[in-house]
């Protein structure tokens, strides 16, 4: 089309008609422009069209990640809520001072002991991190995720944490007093009536329960924010 009008020019121009010849020049120009602009535009949806599959690709890829991470929670939420109610059975029982000895409390005092990590994989979040999170457009979607790994993340670290400081103190009374350990299993123990009557094993059950309640609402708490960071993503991945 440019070379066409390019002809015309020529021709106007040998025979002298300028003002025609201005005229189909600037034609050329507007034509030249209106194809840069064109280029341009198609330029600029095509960029918008890959950054937005790369976006898509980005959360079903984490949401992949979370997936296995719920089903890691839920796991460790029934395990937990086993282990609390069979620690709560030896609670009532121990109170017996006259309560004789059977190989059924070899459980109960094994759940006491031993420690119970999670951990959920964060690697994809870091990865994005580094990248760059402004990939995710949707800000709800985003602080979600920034709020997951960050914070409820962070607390399960923390729980980690607090288990093995917790395993530092029971584990001497626990290697002293008992055997055929087994973690978060078994422990018979080797003076059953001095374990029956000691305060400070009894101080241990109390605390080791309040440790696997703060487990608890916090293994909850990491469930329930990825259910609704799930839906969301579905919601949006399929608007």
């Amino acid at each position: 089309m440019i070379k066409f009008f390019r002809n015309i020019r020529q021709k106007l121009l040998a025979e002298n008609k300028t003002g025609r010849y201005f005229k189909y020049a600037i034609g050329e120009i507007i034509l030249v422009l209106i194809g840069i602009l064109l280029a341009l535009y198609i330029s600029d949806w095509n960029a918008r069209r890959i950054e937005k599959q790369t976006e898509k690709t980005t959360l079903y890829e984490l949401k992949k990640s979370m997936l296995l991470d719920l089903d890691l929670l839920s796991s460790g939420l029934n395990s937990v809520n086993k282990s609390i109610a069979d620690i709560e059975l030896l609670q009532s029982l121990i109170t017996k001072k006259d309560y004789a000895y059977n190989k059924g409390l070899d459980t109960l005092f094994g759940t006491v002991w031993g420690m119970r990590i999670l951990k959920p994989n964060s690697a994809f979040y870091q990865d994005l991190k580094a990248s760059g999170l402004n990939l995710i457009k949707d800000d709800s979607i985003r602080s979600q995720i920034v709020h997951l790994f960050e914070t409820n993340y962070g607390w399960l670290n923390w729980i980690n944490e607090l288990e093995m400081s917790i395993n530092d103190v029971n584990r001497p009374y626990y290697l002293e007093n008992f055997h055929n350990l087994i973690f978060t299993k078994n422990a018979t123990p080797n003076n059953f009536e001095f374990i029956w009557t000691d305060s400070y094993y009894h101080n241990i059950i109390d605390y080791r329960l309040i440790t696997l309640d703060n487990q608890v609402k916090n293994y909850g708490y990491s469930i329930s924010a990825i259910r609704t960071l799930v839906k969301d993503i579905d919601s949006y991945i399929n608007n």
